[in-house]
């Protein structure tokens, strides 16, 4: 008996030592949800780059930052180092997150500081090199490059910094001079020099829109600076001045307003008795958007839903498709999964507006939505490709339209952005966006006409309003309920008023969040009339 027992107890060891674990860890991506910093005017946690960015305060010393801090998304989630406590951010953090694998995390930060330095009677605004801490600033050739009264100075941290010689022995500039700035135990040298200039007023650039023109110049500061402007032919000139200018320094700027389109007007610049000569521009076009209305549509890509264009139409700008939606794509699995229709018997003008419908289509949440560009294919279940975009190029000042929103509680999650966590019973939110950039669609993975690409499996590709290439954008987002039509305006806040964008993109959705997914079935939004306004 104890032989066929050690046999069997032979056996037993032999099987369970030949048993493998080849079942595979689940992927947890580990996320850094939050940190805790010590003079941080900002956090910015980027989850797909896998990064923290610290926007500190200027008394704060970077070389010191104490990091209180750090939640995760999931309670397993281990680091490979404490980062908590105090740390020279003057260069990178790294560090290693573990769920049941390892991804890298870096930790950075950034510390805007203003500078300025200004005299009296200067022409225009100083010139600051930071990379090579020199400052050039312009006075009359009047002017005594040895007795110079400095009236504002600030070349490092507020509050912290102080500077050496101080600034009310700051009078010869003859030969440039010597600034100490000491912040924290570190100084810094700059140089100061005074030029002496001949042109006391000058326009610097004039940036004509179709009913406003920006207009800059350098002036003397003190001066009383303004701007004068007529249309060509007429012989009055209309004033521009007192709080209509911006001032810097001897620099000032101010916006002519109420111009009327495909029209040559001239200006010019005075700064005190001296003036410019004048200066001619004409102003751009007008133009609304194709089938603001929503009145045209027709079956013309296919039976099952609706699009907004009609080759049978007698209007060119009708012919072709301008506006689409994801109808394509929800309703791959039957026409009665449409998510944006033509709405006949409920509109705010004209005989129809269009309405979006988020709802669950079988494996997929999917929001009602119509934007400027073309839905370009779908990726099984898991999502879809748009290209957002049309060309244009003029700068409107702002989008109206009629809309009217039913909120329902967001029933799916299916994610969310970092800065913006939602959880189920949370009220759904619309959202109507407008943007004007100049995108390449070699870069953003898009089509000459519709540059941006978006592919709802890949956040990375997520239309980004801070993107560099997106020269002016405005946004409504709601998550109330209206009680029937109201009237929005969206200003459009522009980056720049010389560069000139290439596409319009305007993206309404029922559902703010449906490109994660994530949002309320119930939820519907009517949109119609809309007018850019210039």
């Amino acid at each position: 008996m104890k032989k066929i027992f050690a046999i069997c107890t032979f056996l037993f060891a032999t099987l369970v030592g030949c048993i493998e674990n080849d079942l595979p860890y689940p992927v947890i991506i580990p996320k850094i949800t939050s940190m805790v910093v010590d003079g941080a005017t900002a956090v910015s946690i980027n989850s797909d780059q896998r990064t923290v960015t610290i926007t500190l305060s200027e008394p704060t010393d970077i070389r010191r930052v104490n990091i209180r801090e750090v939640l995760f998304d999931n309670e397993q989630t281990t680091m490979s180092w404490d980062i908590t406590g105090e740390h020279d951010l003057t260069s990178d953090l790294s560090v290693t997150l573990t769920t049941y694998q390892d991804y890298v995390w870096t930790i950075k930060a950034e510390q805007p500081i203003e500078r300025y330095f200004t005299v009296k009677g200067q022409v225009g605004a100083s010139e600051i090199d930071v990379a090579n801490r020199r400052v050039v600033t312009y006075v009359n050739s009047t002017e005594s490059k040895s007795n110079i009264t400095v009236t504002s100075l600030k070349l490092g941290a507020s509050e912290v910094t102080t500077y050496s010689p101080a600034i009310s022995k700051l009078k010869d500039f003859t030969h440039g001079a010597e600034v100490i700035a000491t912040a924290h135990g570190l100084s810094e040298k700059w140089m100061i020099f005074i030029e002496q200039t001949e042109t006391l007023v000058e326009i610097k650039s004039v940036d004509a829109w179709t009913g406003v023109a920006w207009v800059r110049a350098t002036g003397i500061a003190g001066q009383t600076n303004g701007f004068k402007y007529r249309k060509q032919g007429d012989s009055e000139w209309i004033d521009v001045s007192g709080d209509k200018i911006s001032s810097n320094g001897g620099d000032f700027s101010a916006a002519i307003e109420n111009l009327s389109p495909l029209t040559t007007y001239e200006c010019y610049a005075y700064s005190g008795n001296n003036q410019t000569q004048p200066r001619s521009f004409t102003t751009e076009e007008m133009r609304q958007l194709p089938n603001a209305g929503f009145e045209i549509y027709s079956n013309a890509e296919s039976d099952k839903y609706y699009s907004f264009y009609d080759p049978a139409s007698t209007t060119a700008e009708i012919q072709t498709k301008w506006w689409d939606t994801g109808n394509k794509g929800s309703t791959t699995v039957g026409s009665s999964y449409s998510i944006t229709n033509p709405d006949k018997g409920d509109v705010a003008e004209g005989k129809s507006s269009a309405k979006l419908e988020s709802q669950y289509v079988i494996v997929k949440f999917a929001a009602g939505n119509i934007f400027s560009g073309e839905f370009d294919r779908v990726i099984g279940t898991t999502g879809g490709v748009v290209n957002f975009g049309r060309p244009f190029t003029l700068r409107p000042r702002s989008l109206t339209l009629w809309l009217k929103y039913k909120s329902s509680p967001i029933d799916h999650v299916n994610g969310a952005p970092d800065n913006d966590p939602v959880k189920v019973g949370d009220m759904d939110r619309c959202q109507v966006f407008v943007a004007l950039g100049d995108w390449d669609y070699r870069t953003y993975g898009g089509t000459p006409d519709s540059p941006v690409q978006i592919n709802t499996t890949d956040r990375s590709t997520f239309f980004d309003p801070k993107s560099k290439a997106v020269i002016g954008y405005g946004s409504y987002v709601s998550d109330k309920s209206t009680d029937g039509w109201i009237k929005v305006e969206i200003p459009i806040e522009y980056t720049s008023t010389s560069r000139k964008p290439t596409h319009i993109i305007i993206s309404c959705a029922a559902s703010m969040l449906g490109d994660y997914f994530t949002g309320g079935s119930k939820s519907v939004l009517w949109v119609d009339g809309m007018e850019l306004h210039y």
